[in-house]
């Protein structure tokens, strides 16, 4: 009806097309906890650099003054605890942020994993059908035969021509002679020149003889 008599029409709420703030990455996230449990972590030390020298003057307080001293140092001790406590839930949100992360790393390693596999297969499979396993066959079965037909050649080059085939005992029986008479060659010679040597040495002393009869 008001549509009819000219009512208003309800406006459609405009949907923001404004450019969005980018999501942080999980490693953004994590790195920014640590700086804030960084920020907290001092806190904490620098409440128990204060409360040293208070706890010092609560030792040496007189009755009078003790009941401030020990007011002061349980304000200290409340603020440290609420840093501890506030640094506990960031620790813990760290810890959380890092375990995603480490699951889509592990997650994204194996995405590429696959990949890689898949594609390395799809590669070796194109190779293999480049291969005729009947050519392969037929090539080492030609090979095996040129190897037994350059042994059988290297054999016949190898064949003494107008040598007839020795006995090996014969050939030992004739080595043993040759070692005696080399032996008897040996002993010869030095018989020979052992009489040598004696009939020098008896013209020596013969000479010897005379020159003293001469003199």
């Amino acid at each position: 009806m008001k549509a009819l008599f000219g009512g208003s029409k309800k406006k459609k709420d405009k949907k923001d097309t404004g450019p969005k703030e980018p999501v942080p990455t999980l490693g953004e996230t994590s790195s920014n906890l640590g700086s804030r449990a960084s920020v907290l972590e001092g806190k904490v030390k620098k409440c128990n650099e204060e409360l040293k020298p208070v706890l010092e003057q609560l030792k040496k307080a007189s009755k009078s003054t003790k009941k401030g001293i020990q007011g002061r140092a349980l304000n200290i001790i409340k603020r440290r605890k609420m840093y501890e406590k506030q640094l506990g839930v960031l620790q813990n949100q760290q810890f959380n942020v890092d375990q995603v992360a480490f699951t889509s790393e592990s997650i994204q390693g194996n995405i590429n994993m696959f990949a890689a596999m898949k594609e390395a297969t799809e590669v070796q499979k194109v190779q293999m059908e480049k291969i005729n396993y009947n050519d392969l066959e037929d090539m080492y079965d030609n090979m095996a035969d040129m190897m037994a037909d350059q042994e059988e050649i290297n054999d016949m080059m190898a064949r003494d021509f107008g040598v007839d085939e020795l006995d090996e005992d014969e050939m030992l029986e004739e080595l043993n002679e040759l070692d005696e008479e080399l032996a008897m060659a040996e002993m010869e010679g030095d018989i020979s020149g052992g009489m040598g040597m004696a009939a020098e040495k008896n013209k020596k002393e013969e000479e010897d003889v005379l020159n003293d009869i001469m003199n």
